[in-house]
């Protein structure tokens, strides 16, 4: 091995080191940012020659620069963040519902409710007596405005969730033009035969923050792009396309938006309201939100529809069958119900009389048998304890609003359940993350001293081979 052989071992030890401590400084300046996994760089010896009949090394070389990265974790942390998004939007919308339906509190719809049949058991032991008519009057005007009051907050609700579909979108399609671009930059990236590290980094933290959004599967391709899709199959990122989602009001559905999506690469927008969130809207933000607005809060309203118009169906049964003070008869008592969809809401429910009079607490005319009759009284007041066919099943109108309730509160509690477990999946599956990917500031510190100690050593050497070079030269002279 000759003198210049020496000096190339020392520059190649030179070299690798000044590469190792390149990234060890990137790994300690990236401790804090986000999605950053730890790089580590692989040393390998460089070829080795025939010497005088010996094999002998050339040196050190970097074979490459390695990502501390599992896939196998990210898919869980994938899956994971879909379901936090879909639970948390849930979860959001289920306890401003669960606040229309707080029986601790006095004014609710349960309250009015009973303080309306409670009013008619007043009346029965005083049928001519005006007070107690002006307190029916006044308790049916609140219990109208009760349901009226749940409805429009219900709506509310739904409102909000669709509006909250403009925010979501946009970030869908801000994730989506980022992941196309991270495809184009690592293509020409590892074409080369390089290693896209960081941006592979940020890629993956863009899966994750889009699946939050919505469920995605992803697979990637030989060229190092990633071909993301939703969990039902409509393709989201192709290469460096994407596709573009869109809303476009529906008349059908109260003006709510439709979900559209533009293919990548493609010019025809596609329906994908029912597919966009998973099975059952059961995925991801966006899916939290269509379950939210379509189904959850329809179904509060279609019971609380019921109700009202189960409520109304049954007192003007009974009540246009009775007689007021001064003989009146055959008088709903309230609004006469057209249909029992909407009926809890404006234009729906209201007390159809304003005189105390029409009241009818009596089965006969007053003319003939008097004004102490009070039959029809008690026949509206029992209506509070009477069984009737209702589609939780056979049940009061006390027991159906109960297991209104406790829809709910289940609704509730399953979201609930739902974000806890997924909050507590999301930490272990970050810490083991951190565990593996991580930057340990003690360890890159160490590598610091290791990888500088190698850089002098190497550099000792090329003193010693300079010095060695200086003395052949000198007995040349």
């Amino acid at each position: 091995m000759s003198i210049l052989s020496l000096l190339d071992i020392a520059k190649s030890g030179i070299t690798a080191q000044r590469l190792a401590l390149e990234v060890t400084s990137e790994n300690i300046t990236n401790v804090n940012t986000p999605g950053y996994s730890k790089q580590t760089t692989v040393f390998t010896t460089a070829t080795v020659s025939q010497e005088r009949g010996f094999p002998l090394g050339n040196g050190v070389r970097v074979a490459e620069i390695q990502r501390a990265y599992d896939d196998f974790l990210q898919m869980q942390l994938k899956s994971e963040n879909t379901t936090k998004g879909w639970s948390d939007t849930v979860l959001a919308s289920m306890t401003r519902a669960e606040q229309l339906f707080n029986e601790f509190t006095t004014d609710g719809l349960g309250k009015s409710l009973q303080d309306f049949f409670s009013a008619w058991q007043d009346l029965t032991a005083n049928p001519q007596g005006q007070p107690e008519r002006q307190a029916i009057l006044a308790r049916g005007q609140q219990l109208a405005d009760q349901f009226k009051r749940v409805n429009s907050y219900l709506n509310d609700i739904r409102t909000e969730a669709n509006q909250s579909l403009e925010g979501v979108t946009a970030d869908v399609n801000d994730k989506l033009r980022k992941i196309a671009s991270l495809n184009e930059q690592i293509k020409q990236i590892e074409v080369q035969g390089a290693r896209a590290n960081e941006l592979r980094d940020q890629r993956d933290l863009a899966v994750r923050q889009l699946a939050e959004k919505v469920g995605i599967t992803y697979m990637e391709q030989t060229d190092g792009t990633l071909n993301v899709s939703l969990s039902l199959g409509q393709p989201l990122v192709l290469g460096k396309d994407a596709a573009v989602l869109s809303l476009q009001p529906d008349a059908a559905n109260s003006g709510f938006y439709r979900i559209y999506s533009t293919a990548p690469g493609g010019k025809t927008a596609v329906h994908i309201s029912s597919i966009v969130g998973g099975p059952g809207n059961g995925q991801g933000e966006m899916g939290g939100t269509l379950q939210v607005r379509d189904s959850l809060v329809n179904g509060f309203l279609a019971d609380l529809d019921e109700l009202a118009y189960t409520l109304a169906t049954e007192v003007n049964a009974v009540h246009s069958s009775g007689f007021g003070l001064t003989g009146s008869t055959g008088l709903d008592f309230f609004s006469t119900p057209a249909t029992m969809a909407g009926y809890s809401g404006l234009g729906g429910i209201s007390v159809a009389i304003s005189n105390s009079n029409d009241i009818a607490a009596a089965n006969a005319d007053p003319s003939v048998v008097g004004t102490g009759n009070n039959t029809n009284a008690k026949d509206i007041a029992s209506l509070f304890d009477k069984i009737l066919p209702l589609s939780g099943g056979n049940m009061t109108l006390g027991g159906f609003y109960n297991s209104l309730v406790g829809k709910v509160g289940v609704s509730v509690q399953n979201a609930e359940r739902s974000a806890t477990l997924s909050e507590g999946v999301l930490k272990q599956l970050d810490n083991l993350r951190e565990s593996q990917s991580g930057v340990s500031l003690d360890e890159e510190l160490a590598n610091l001293i290791k990888y500088q100690k190698a850089f002098e050593g190497a550099a000792k050497l090329i003193n010693t081979g300079t010095e060695m070079m200086d003395v052949i030269l000198g007995l040349v002279r």
